[in-house]
């Protein structure tokens, strides 16, 4: 799933480059998420992990 011991996983999958919005075409999260993603709250980080997921599954 996302989350692991109370605390979500980030999306990265290690291919980070930003495109032309600043939208990492690997994970699908903006630049400023990826910078304070560890100030994000666990509700917050899961908002975000599920909305990539799905950017994720339309791309495929």
């Amino acid at each position: 799933m996302f989350i692991n011991n109370s605390t979500a996983i980030s999306p990265c999958i290690s291919q980070c480059k930003l495109d032309e919005q600043n939208i990492c075409k690997g994970c699908f999260r903006t630049r400023d998420e990826i910078s304070s993603w560890m100030q994000k709250t666990e509700d917050e980080k899961i908002a975000i992990t599920l909305r990539c997921k799905k950017k994720m599954a339309q791309q495929s």
